[in-house]
């Protein structure tokens, strides 16, 4: 019998794992002012709840930031606590989903740790006053 013997060459695929040197560990302030600076560039986010009304660049750098935020942290994962003040004019449910949305993954890419939940509490909303027009004298 002359049958003919075909092989499929089998590729071998090796994940590479990066070589461990030693422990990570990021301090849960760095994770709650990741969490704070993404949920301040959230449009209809007025600021962060229990700190006072500033631009976000006169924020960076000042540990007021992350007052908003509480953070835990347990065995590789975090769970996100966030309070702000939204803009009144704002679609409040869909301020918070974005902001849900986006620290999970800023924190997630960042960190290489797993976000569980993100609650989100808005606890003042801000409206913007409109400047009273002068009524001309007669």
């Amino acid at each position: 019998m002359n049958e003919e013997y075909h092989e499929t060459p089998q590729v071998e695929t090796k994940q590479e794992t990066p070589e461990v040197l030693g422990e990570i560990t990021i301090a849960p302030d760095i994770i709650a002012t990741l969490a704070a600076i993404t949920t301040m560039k959230v449009p209809g986010v007025t600021g962060m709840a229990g700190v006072p009304a500033a631009s976000l660049s006169a924020l960076i750098g000042k540990r007021e930031l992350n007052k908003g935020v509480k953070v835990e942290v347990k065995d590789k994962t975090v769970h996100l606590e966030i309070a702000i003040v939204a803009d009144i004019d704002s679609v409040l449910i869909d301020v918070a989903r974005k902001i849900q949305k986006e620290v999970k993954n800023v924190v997630e890419t960042k960190t290489g740790m797993t976000v569980t939940r993100v609650d989100v509490n808005i606890r003042d909303v801000s409206y913007r006053e409109e400047p009273k027009e002068e009524s001309p004298q007669s």
